[in-house]
């Protein structure tokens, strides 16, 4: 038997190739053509390949077939490279597949556990999936694989089920492998009856057909397995690297063990499923062989790492009985062994990302460096690359962009759900706005109308559900809509024609569903130059998608029909998985990666060789992941139905760890403290290391510099607060127009005053906004105004004053009619101000009729003043002229109601400047009388739906409030219309403008020194 080692220490395919090499007679030159290399990754063989030119020094070279023998571990899903795969039955479509045991999982009974919704069924049909897969991988009776086919090896596996769960267990355990019975004997009869095989056992029939065929004719050329076997591998992968290692021109040649070790710490390593060699220990027991039967296989190996690294690393990580080498002190050896070797703690997740990127880029710098990032976190694989990209670094991302993450498919999962939600203005305005979404329109034009449509009809309340209800907000904002958004509104109709709404009910095919949804999105995304089919599948992620969707389509007739509000769920869970391994993902389009800086996954990152490698989000629960039996079988009943324990994949990963960490000259282990905004804990493999070397004369590993990098990347040299703003335009440019609410902005924030009137800046409504206080404040204002108009000076009487109230709260209710959440939440309000308003009005109208009523009337009066005149304008709610010539003002307030004192102190100005008003004959049909009576109605329609508060016409003091508003709005005027004082931001502490729209603008929160409130 050939087993060769390379020191976990040493670049191996810069090794396998220079001892390759060697090995090859000078004067063949196609001898090394002639041989045949099996590596676990296609990117291995790819490195492999510039690792054989490296070594050639330039020279030329014919070289061997390099094959990726996936298939030898359960984490691997690709096809095999094997030439007696012509010989087998085809494979079942993963698609298919996953659609078949779907509809079996939609089956199960509720009280059975299974699945509530379609989207489940598809999750579960895959846990059921990697279940068969790993039963067949695990499969230990390599004959039984060899001659049966799926009815007869689910025959064999399912005979091992009985007995599986003793009474001890859960009832639920009994149920669920009563469940598996059925779907794994239902499976196998599918793939019987149309000639397939499932996945798995193809693949482990292909191992095992080519072992027989190499054992009955070894091959002639020389053959190696490189690389195979550090996190282990399945029964019939071991039984055939036996084959090629007994083979005369065969030769397995492993990653070396970091030092010798004796019997006893040996089995205990192969004991231990998470330990980093145990894997390897398992391989070369199948093969009846030993660490010593491991020859080197070059000599001396090219330069790489200290050779004690490794040796650090296996004895900090050792098991149990290997922790007596900790007591063994020998600071020297392990100081220079550290060298290179240094630990990055990150505070948070995007810190760590920065600080990541600055080190490869620092280490780029240097010409022919090659560096990495290894990580099995795909959320910090994406950060660290998109600050990369800051820069100037494009990263060869081996995981590309998840195929459900691509433009392409992220447009098509939006359309699902803006229809599923009735084209409610967020999921609406996320599809109109996708740079694919055109609607036959030039995307110019698409986007115009897209933004007028939002300004018209979705900023503000959410309107009616559906087309219509999106037509009925556009005509009740403009009347008629504008040309561009009524040809949006009609391209959006004509491309959901088919796919306009996903109700609950009734079922539908699931294949109509995705074909409604195709060719809706098809329609969507066309422009006049293209249709939309090739905008859609445009693009590096175009092909990959589009034969997923043709795949997908090919399965979807064997679910059951589903609820179409179901179908968004299920789409988005049938682009999550399953894909092959050539469709998972795409890379962006027009990237160019940068030759030398690479990040990897856990498997990609197998075997290859870097000058710096940063082994990134060394944290539980993500390196290494926390493991999970699955939801078929618990922990014992894997152990005795003889599948492997789930630590082995911490073993797995774990070997990842130590031989990227052993081999690269420059490592650097980073964590973030925190992760998801949740403390993290270290992997347990840097707990282990910094508390090996704690115990050698107090060793550490080297801090990296990087997060301090990273901090200052962004840190001014010095901070300068913000001035507080206090903008002085000309006196030409102030208005000569005050209203009471902008005298009331001037009292409480001359900046917001400046930016509202002077700048003409006013902020948008947000998207599905609340139903709030001014909502309400509307309605209740027009509810009132119709009901005083109807009812006139006089008192009709209870019953006709109640049916006027009726009709008035319903007018005001018709005009909100496209918004229900209006209507349900204000409707019970304003019946209950009804019966309150009905018995004011009685009361005050009862002992005699008033002289007038005037209702939501504009006033407007001239101040002059030495420097100019100003206009005064207000809208009173309701004015009053009593029988005896005085006037009421009344204001409605369905908030907070002000009180006497910040009348008389001018911070509620709005009463006062009406009195005034009035009282200059500002209002019409009011002459020239006198204010008697300032009166708020508080209208909250609650458990006491209202409120009266008397003011009187005189503060307590005897000064009238129209006297003390006239005198306040000169002082305004004179101060800030027509003088050139500058308008600060929120000069008094203890007052702030309503809703705070241009406290953002002023950047309150730089130059404040108040509360967190911004004061």
């Amino acid at each position: 038997m050939t087993l060769h080692a390379i020191p976990p220490h040493a670049p191996f395919l810069e090794t396998l190739a220079a001892g390759l090499l060697a090995r090859m007679p000078a004067d063949d030159p196609v001898a090394l053509a002639r041989a045949t290399i099996l590596l676990p990754t296609r990117r291995a063989a790819r490195g492999l390949r510039e690792a054989f030119l490296t070594a050639a020094g330039g020279r030329a070279l014919l070289l061997p077939r390099m094959r990726a023998l996936a298939g030898l571990s359960t984490e691997e899903a690709d096809e095999l490279a094997l030439p007696d795969l012509l010989d087998l039955p085809p494979a079942v479509d993963p698609l298919t597949r996953q659609a078949v045991l779907a509809a079996m999982a939609a089956r199960i009974p509720s009280r059975a556990g299974g699945p509530a919704t379609p989207e489940q069924a598809w999750l579960l049909a895959g846990e059921l999936a990697r279940l068969f897969d790993e039963v067949a991988l695990e499969e230990s009776d390599l004959a039984l694989v060899a001659e049966a086919g799926p009815r007869a090896f689910a025959e064999g596996w399912l005979a091992r089920l009985d007995g599986l769960v003793p009474d001890r267990h859960a009832a639920h355990w009994r149920i669920t492998t009563a469940v598996l019975r059925g779907a794994a004997t239902d499976w196998a009869d599918w793939l019987e009856d149309r000639g397939l095989l499932d996945i798995g056992l193809r693949r482990v029939k292909a191992l095992v057909l080519q072992a027989a065929a190499w054992r009955d004719q070894p091959p002639a050329e020389p053959t190696i397995a490189a690389g195979i076997g550090a996190g282990g591998t399945i029964p019939a992968a071991a039984a055939l690297l036996g084959v090629l290692a007994a083979a005369p021109a065969g030769a397995v040649v492993l990653q070396g063990l970091p030092e010798p070790m004796d019997a006893a710490l040996w089995d205990a390593v192969r004991a231990a499923p998470t330990h980093p060699l145990a894997g390897q220990a398992r391989l070369l027991a199948a093969l009846g062989a030993t660490p010593a039967d491991l020859l080197p296989w070059h000599e001396p190996a090219p330069a790489g790492a200290a050779p004690d690294r490794a040796v650090l690393l296996a004895r900090a990580l050792a098991p149990a009985e290997g922790l007596a080498a900790w007591t063994e002190r020998d600071p020297p050896r392990w100081r220079a062994a550290m060298e290179g070797l240094s630990r990055l703690t990150a505070s948070e997740a995007q810190q760590e990302a920065a600080a990541i990127a600055l080190l490869l880029r620092e280490a780029v710098e240097t010409p022919g460096r090659r560096v990495a990032l290894v990580t099995p976190d795909r959320d910090l694989a994406r950060r660290v690359s998109a600050d990369l990209a800051r820069h100037g670094i494009t990263a060869d991302d081996s995981a590309g962009d998840p195929l459900a993450e691509t433009p392409a498919a992220t447009f098509l999962r939006l359309l699902a759900r803006a229809v599923a939600e009735d084209l409610a203005p967020v999921p609406l305005l996320a599809l109109l706005k996708h740079p694919l979404c055109a609607g036959g329109m030039e995307r110019a034009e698409w986007l115009a109308a897209a933004r007028r449509l939002e300004r018209i009809a979705l900023r503000g309340p959410r309107p009616a559900p559906g087309l219509a209800g999106l037509r009925g907000a556009v005509t009740a904002a403009r009347g008629d809509a504008p040309a561009s958004v009524e040809a949006l509104i009609k391209a959006l109709a004509a491309a959901l024609d088919g796919f306009a709404a996903l109700p609950t009910s009734p079922a539908r095919p699931v294949a109509d569903l995705f074909d409604a949804q195709m060719k809706a999105a098809e329609a969507l995304a066309a422009t006049p130059d293209l249709p939309g089919g090739l905008r859609l599948y445009a693009g590096e992620e175009g092909e990959p998608l589009a034969r997923h969707l043709h795949a997908l389509r090919e399965a979807l007739p064997k679910l059951p029909p589903i609820a179409p509000a179901d179908w968004p769920d299920l789409f988005e869970a049938t682009l999550a998985g399953p894909v092959a391994p050539s469709l998972r993902a795409a890379r962006r389009r027009g990237d160019a990666a940068h030759p030398r800086v690479a990040i990897l996954g856990l498997l990609e990152a197998r075997l290859q060789s870097f000058d710096r490698v940063v082994l990134g989000a060394l944290e539980e629960t993500v390196w290494p992941q926390a493991t999970d039996p699955g939801p078929w079988m618990s922990r014992p009943m894997r152990a005795a139905f003889g599948l492997p324990e789930p630590e082995a994949r911490i073993g797995r990963v774990a070997a990842d760890f130590l031989f990227a960490a052993a081999a690269a000259p420059e490592v650097v282990l980073s964590a973030a403290g925190r992760r998801g905004g949740s403390p993290t804990v270290p992997a347990r493999w840097l707990t282990r290391l910094d508390t090996f070397l704690a115990g050698q004369a107090g060793l550490a590993l080297a801090p990296s510099p990087a997060a301090a990098w990273a901090a200052a990347l962004d840190a001014p040299d010095s901070v300068t607060p913000w001035r507080r703003p206090a903008p002085a335009p000309p006196a030409a440019r102030r208005p000569r127009r005050l209203t009471v609410s902008d005298a009331q902005l001037l009292i409480a924030d001359p900046y917001a005053f400046y930016a509202r009137r002077i700048l003409n800046l006013s902020a948008l409504k947000p998207l599905e906004e609340e139903v709030g206080a001014l909502d309400y404040g509307n309605l209740v204002h027009v509810a009132m105004a119709h009901f005083l108009r109807a009812i006139g000076t006089g008192w009709p009487g209870e019953a006709p004053a109640a049916q006027a109230w009726h009709a008035a709260s319903a007018a005001a209710l018709a005009a909100h009619a496209e918004r229900p959440g209006v209507l349900a939440f204000w409707a019970p309000r304003l019946a209950n101000i009804g019966a309150f308003v009905l018995e004011q009005e009685a009361a005050l109208r009862g002992p005699a009729p008033l002289s007038a009523c005037l209702v939501e009337v504009k006033g407007r009066a001239l101040l002059r003043l030495p420097g100019g005149e100003v206009e005064v304008e207000a809208r009173a709610d309701r004015l009053d002229r009593l029988p005896d010539g005085s006037w009421r003002v009344v204001d409605y307030k369905t908030g907070v109601v002000p009180k006497a004192r910040d009348l008389a102190a001018g911070g509620a100005p709005q009463l006062p400047i009406e009195a005034w008003l009035l009282e200059q004959g500002g209002f019409p049909g009011t002459g020239d009388g006198l204010v008697g009576d300032l009166l708020y109605w508080r209208l909250t329609g609650g458990e006491q739906p209202g409120e009266v508060r008397a003011l009187g016409a005189a503060t307590e003091d005897g000064a009238r409030y129209a006297d003390l508003a006239a005198d306040r709005l000169a002082a305004l005027a004179e101060r800030w219309l027509l003088g050139d004082a500058p308008f600060l931001s929120r000069p008094h502490p203890g007052r702030a403008a309503a809703g705070g729209e241009y406290d953002h603008l002023s950047r309150i929160a730089e130059w404040s020194a108040g509360s967190d409130s911004g004061e």
